[in-house]
């Protein structure tokens, strides 16, 4: 709702303010405008002198619509510059007597200042200020001649500029026009009523605009100005003898002033309060009979003040309603307006709405907003103040306080000054404020409190009270009581400078319980260290009592794991033993157990060993790369063969190309089962040494076998014909949708099995310096779910179920009909026959004829999306005729390269469009909208939800770039899935887009697999699966298809969704099975504008750095392939086959270490070196830092350093990237981004898939922080070490293992788990 002040086209008057003091001089010159000490000063001799500045001003060249500077101490000179800068139509801009000379300059050039006026003591600090700087005195010189007068003053100038503090560091300047502050005085004091009788005390700062309440309307009605000294207005002792003794009646004042008044002032008629929340004791104390209390609301930027309340002793503070011709609205985050009841967003419309800020287009884009709902010409503009606030039934507004002075206590949204209400209806009487700050580098709420007169305050007492009014969250954790509370020039507190004292050590009782045992005494320690202040008894809730959260979690077992006897500890363990007494039975129990046999140690590798399976990696290094890259090479090579003269056929040329690239496919495949043939038949299961011989013929067959594009047989009985090919003994009716396999021959598949998608069959890793190689038995009918990992030495009998992102580490054995769940996996139950439906029939002749089908799939999929290359090839053909010669000796191989990258561009672009557009037409024509339900595996359904998810995952190698942009949405929508407003989704897999609902501003990290669907003895089933508003999903989480998260949920990296009937809006869980966190770390401190809500520039600004980092490698890859081609030509033409296949193979191997050598090059200009920040998703630094990310996985991985895997070239290239690695180490895996945050120690191990998380985009900020991996340290399959974290020398990880941020693992210990737990083997 909308509620109005009223209308007063009255006091909408055509004047400027120095129109209201003349009136008023002219009307009484005798009367008192002015009293400083012992000094008088009528309206008349106020005019007098402050025309004679004026004069002297318009001397200088002020004019209506300049700003001029006004930095003089308090007293009557100030006020008299004032009125003359006002006289010369122009507007002033005023500084505090204490602001630095820096912050002035900084100003006045930010505003175009003319010049300033000073003088004084303060005089002498202006040093080149930029402008004119004019003595007050000299203007003060008398003059024979007429005095000059303003001319031409408009109500449209500006009368003042007001400078606020701004979140970037750089102030911002708020301009109000004559207009606006002339109707403000009428329109406020329309219901104040202050009189000519009064007198009104001055003590407010000029700089804060309450000032105008004091000065301009006592000038507007002709009321005396009793100015208050420098020592009084900051002394409230002494301030309210001041005023009782010099008979004010008005004072305007922040609550927080007149809380500490010791002495009532009984000849105060009218208190006007402001600036701040009113605390209700402050009211009940001074609304007394004969006095009026108001209660003024309004930001700067509305002028002032928009509303006002008139308070009453008992009653409820409210900032009352709009001032006359205002009005306030109660707006959501999307911009609705809101009915009575509902909390959001306070805007205001009116005639004192500014135009925006000085010189901050965005800024002021952001918070000064068309009005759709203006009633009158008078209210074009609303403002968007920040303030949380609700109106009541009775039209009163509620302020409910900042809503950028809202903190984050333990994941919970908190208002301080909702705890600083409550302090102060605690202490009855004083005041107190509350901020968040570091305590024993812990974020923690401290309470500073000023007592009232003569009052001892019992902190214990008043904790108590506290925890009875408040949530335990929201409850200081340490109380200082303070002679004074820092505040700002307006008056309010300080709460910068109260976060800067100094934490003073408790000198009261400690009502902690005392430890009985040696288990409590160290738990008892480590909780004091985070949580100095409070009380740590056995029944206290780690969570809700003592404040913790999921990063303290993490700090607290890492203390704790520094004594032997705790090393056992997790964080599971404290989120599932929330009590402290059950957090001291799980250290005990964990000690019971007794400790682990010590870790094996490390095979020693012979450097000449590693120097010579090096050397001969690096010589198969160049037919692998040439393999890849000739995929695509021979193909762009056949294409221009066969049009390179007039008279030859364009289709010819596409059918040769489309037929070498099927042809090049075909060759893949067949390397990489003649690889695994060869180099693997006889590795069977054992230890063998790193860097030998049988480790080097695994690698080259793990690394051929990367180079077949299996991606286009999953899901397929094809995928198990290619598997059997490559070695592995699969058996009937077994349905796979895609695995790692990285030793084929000692694989094993009943008949009937189902495993599925993104499934690591790791049966070989590295492991304490050894190759370590097992066997994999999976039995008959058994099911794997997607996500999940087997290492070696696992088996599961017949009918045994692995559940998705569970891990069955080396030596599990899953049971006859046993379902295991988790990382590491554990039996959970037995699983009934009853549950899974009769596998359906199937003839021989459908077994045949689907085959036939998914062959033609295959190639129709990889045909599809190689076709938009030939229109690409077109266009820049044609551009290369008409731009410029296209000889190689015109332009050297560099320049050529970049010349036809640059052509490529466009052409780029249509690939992609066109490829997008390909993929949707024929996903749709495939298959239509699915709705949820189950089908054979062997029936036409089944065959088209194939075929349509092939076309998605093939997409994926055109359209790698568009994930994690602002147009994967379009791409998803496209693909027929529900995306709503603001939604960031990225490399999420296994998604059926029918199925698929992302709510508004949702968030769907790297690589999670999404909804996929499930398929289990025979039958396909699919349901629908729905991600809740603003709900975050992390890095390789597992959401099940059929899972509906609640809004403002938070999935956890690496975690798997709990049942739907788990979980509520709001929560957090991490792990698998996943844990609810009670809260978490909560990033905060940036506004909607670059997290949630970014205003258009930015929307543009990324569009386009991202239109780029999706275009440019594909561009990169034509115009080395244009390059490439024509260096080739001549050697087809002379039909030196031989020759041209050698150039081809040596070009190919060139792009690869150019690729590579070009992003390092790109990370060094365009980020530098990495450090911890947090940057919020809005901001060029994420952009560039997203864009660069992508690039290297899309031109330097694949290109190059996929190959180098393994191998000990890799480290040297990561090194140039900026990783800190030690010697000897080895990495099976490039997932490395924030390159610089990451430290690896000599000998540590980094097996497949693996990775340091330097980053998370948790609440839509980008934090980066580093990894310390230890020496020797051994880190499993699928294992993700998040960022803040130490790994000790010589510690082992199990695969499918997650560290938590802020963790410690110690020295020689083992950890396996999503989180990280201890690892009993």
């Amino acid at each position: 709702m909308i509620i109005r002040g009223s209308s007063r086209p009255d006091i909408l008057r055509e004047e400027v303010l120095a129109d209201l003091f003349e009136a008023t001089a002219a009307r009484q010159p005798d009367h008192t405008a002015l009293i400083f000490g012992d000094i008088r000063i009528s309206y008349g001799e106020l005019d007098e002198r402050a025309s004679l500045m004026a004069h002297h001003l318009i001397g200088r060249g002020v004019r209506p619509g300049h700003i001029v500077g006004l930095w003089l101490p308090r007293g009557i000179d100030l006020l008299v510059s004032q009125l003359a800068i006002a006289k010369t139509g122009a507007a002033w801009l005023p500084f505090d007597a204490d602001t630095p000379v820096d912050r002035i300059a900084v100003c006045l050039d930010d505003a175009r200042a003319v010049g300033i006026v000073s003088g004084h003591c303060l005089l002498a600090g202006l040093n080149d200020p930029g402008c004119p700087v004019w003595d007050q005195a000299g203007l003060l010189q008398a003059t024979d001649a007429p005095l000059l007068r303003r001319q031409g003053a408009s109500p449209d100038d500006p009368a003042y500029v007001i400078y606020t503090s701004g979140s970037t560091g750089k102030p911002k300047g708020v301009p109000i026009t004559q207009g606006a502050i002339c109707h403000f005085l009428r329109s406020e004091n329309a219901i104040l009523g202050v009189r000519s009788d009064d007198r009104v005390y001055q003590g407010f700062s000029v700089a804060f605009d309450m000032s105008f309440e004091e000065i301009w309307i006592a000038y507007l009605v002709g009321a005396s100005l009793w100015i208050g000294t420098r020592e009084i207005v900051s002394d409230p002792d002494a301030l309210p003898r001041a005023l009782a003794d010099n008979e004010v009646t008005v004072l305007h004042s922040v609550p927080t002033l007149l809380a500490l008044f010791a002495t009532d002032v009984p000849g105060l008629r009218l208190i006007n309060l402001g600036g701040e929340i009113c605390p209700q004791s402050v009211v009940d104390r001074w609304a007394t009979d004969g006095r009026r209390v108001f209660n003024t609301y309004g930001p700067t930027e509305a002028t002032v003040s928009a509303s006002l309340a008139e308070l009453h002793a008992g009653q409820p503070v409210t900032i009352g309603q709009p001032l006359p011709n205002y009005g306030l609205l109660v707006v959501d985050e999307a911009m609705n307006l809101l009915p009575a009841g509902q909390t959001g967003e306070l805007c205001i419309i009116g005639p004192g709405v500014a135009h925006g800020y000085l010189g901050r287009p965005e800024l002021t884009a952001e918070k000064f907003v068309a009005n759709p709902w203006m009633a009158h010409p008078g209210e074009p503009r609303l403002y968007r103040t920040g303030d949380m606030a609700r109106i009541d039934d009775q039209g009163q507004v509620h302020c409910l306080g900042r809503t950028d002075d809202q903190v984050k206590v333990r994941g919970f949204r908190v208002e301080l000054g909702e705890i600083e209400a409550a302090l102060m209806k605690q202490l009855g009487g004083g005041t107190a404020a509350v901020v968040l700050k570091p305590v024993s580098d812990v974020e923690q709420l401290v309470a500073y409190i000023v007592p009232a007169a003569g009052t001892l305050i019992d902190v214990s007492a008043l904790r108590a009270g506290m925890r009875a009014a408040l949530p335990p969250y929201m409850v200081p954790s340490h109380f200082e009581v303070v002679p004074s509370i820092p505040r700002l020039i307006s008056g309010k507190i300080d709460r910068k400078a109260l976060r800067a004292l100094p934490t003073t050590v408790s000198t009261l009782p400690d009502e902690s319980d005392e430890p009985e045992t040696d288990v409590e005494t160290a738990l008892f320690a480590g909780l004091k260290r985070f949580f100095p202040h409070l009380p740590i008894r056995r029944n206290a809730d780690f969570f809700d009592d003592l404040g913790g959260h999921s990063l303290l979690a993490a700090r607290l077992v890492s203390a704790l794991r520094q004594d032997p006897r705790f090393a056992h500890m997790t964080v599971s363990d404290i989120y599932r033993n929330r009590r402290v007494s059950a957090i001291c039975d799980a250290m005990q129990a964990g000690i019971a157990t007794g400790a682990d046999s010590a870790l094996p140690p490390f095979a020693h590798v012979p450097v000449w060993r590693r120097l010579l399976c090096g050397t001969a990696q690096a010589l198969t290094l160049p037919f692998m790369i040439c393999l890849h890259i000739m995929n695509w090479l021979a193909p762009f090579f056949t294409y221009h063969f066969f049009t390179g003269d007039p008279g030859d056929s364009i289709p010819f040329a596409i059918f040769a190309a489309v037929m070498v690239f099927l042809g090049s496919h075909l060759v893949s495949f067949g390397t990489a089962v003649l690889g695994s043939r060869l180099l693997l038949w006889n590795i069977g299961p054992g230890r063998y040494p790193l860097w030998g011989v049988h480790y080097f013929r695994w690698w080259l067959s793990d690394r051929l076998h990367q180079t077949a594009p299996a991606y286009l047989l999953s899901g397929s009985s094809l995928y198990v014909t290619y598997l059997r090919a490559m070695g592995a003994r699969i058996g009937d009716e077994v349905v796979i949708g895609s695995i790692t396999i990285r030793q084929p021959h000692l694989l094993s598949i009943g008949d009937g099995t189902s495993i599925g998608s993104n499934v690591n069959l790791e049966n070989v890793r590295v492991e304490r310096g050894e190759l370590v190689v097992g066997r994999i038995d999976i039995g008959p009918e058994c099911h794997v779910g997607s996500y999940a990992v087997m290492e070696g030495d696992t088996a599961i009998a017949e009918y045994g179920r692995l559940d998705g992102l569970a891990a069955l580490s080396r030596g599990g054995r899953i049971g006859k009909w046993e379902l295991w769940d988790g990382s590491p996996a554990s039996f959970q139950r037995l699983f009934q026959a009853s549950e899974r439906p009769v596998r359906p029939p199937v003839s021989a002749r459908r077994l045949r004829c689907e085959s036939i089908f998914f062959a033609l799939g295959a190639a129709l999929t990889a045909v599809l999306f190689f076709l938009p290359i030939f229109p690409t090839f077109a266009l820049i053909d044609a551009l290369d005729e008409q731009v410029a010669d296209s000889s190689l000796e015109a332009h050297g191989y560099l320049l050529a390269v970049a010349r036809y990258a640059t052509l490529a561009l466009p052409a780029s672009a249509i690939l992609i469009v066109g490829t997008a557009l390909i993929g949707a037409a024929i996903r749709w024509a495939v298959l239509p909208r699915l709705t949820p339900g189950q089908w054979p595996v062997h029936s036409n359904m089944y065959y088209r939800k194939w075929l349509a998810n092939q076309i998605q995952v093939a997409s994926m190698h055109v359209l790698h770039g568009v994930y994690a942009t602002v147009y994967a949405p379009l791409w998803y929508r496209l693909l027929g899935a529900k995306i709503g407003k603001g939604a960031e989704i990225s490399t999420a897999m296994g998604v059926v887009p029918d199925m698929l609902t992302l709510g508004d501003e949702t968030f769907i990290a790297d690589a999670v697999m999404l909804g996929d669907e499930q398929v289990d003895g025979g039958w396909m089933s699919v349901d629908y699966t729905v991600i809740g508003r603003r709900s975050f999903v992390g890095n390789g989480a597992y959401i099940p298809d059929g899972t509906t998260l609640p809004p403002d949920v938070l999935i956890g990296v690496q975690s798997k969704a709990p049942d739907n009937d788990m979980m509520r809006p709001g929560q957090t869980w991490v792990g698998s099975p996943a844990v609810s966190l009670p809260s978490r770390e909560i990033l905060a401190g940036f506004s909607d504008a670059v997290t949630f809500r970014p205003p258009v520039w930015r929307w543009i600004g990324r569009s386009l750095v991202e239109a780029a980092r999706i275009i440019t490698p594909m561009s990169i890859v034509i115009g080395v392939g244009y390059v490439i081609v024509l260096t080739a030509m001549p050697a087809a033409a002379d039909e030196r086959w031989l020759k041209m296949a050698f150039g081809l193979s040596l070009s190919g191997i060139y792009y690869g270490v150019c690729s590579f050598l070009f992003v390092v090059i790109l990370k060094w200009l365009l980020i530098g070196r990495y450090k911890p920040r947090a940057a919020p998703m809005w901001t060029s630094f994420v952009w560039i830092s997203e864009a660069l990310t992508s690039i290297y996985e899309a031109i330097a991985v694949p290109n190059f350093l996929e190959y180098l895997r393994g191998t000990p070239m890799l480290p040297t290239m990561l090194r140039l990237l900026g990783v800190k690695i030690g010697h000897n180490v080895f990495m099976d895996t490039t997932d490395v981004t924030e390159f610089d945050c990451v430290h690896i120690g000599d000998g540590s191990e980094l097996n497949a898939w693996s990775g340091p998380q330097t980053h998370l985009f948790e609440d839509r900020i980008m934090k980066i922080g580093q990894v310390h991996i230890g020496s020797r340290v051994t880190v499993g399959i699928r294992s993700t070490i998040l960022y803040d974290t130490h790994i000790g020398d010589g510690a082992l990880i199990g695969p499918l293992t997650l560290v938590m941020k802020g963790e410690v693992l110690p020295p020689e210990s083992a950890w396996i788990g999503s989180p990280a737990q201890s690892w009993k083997r």
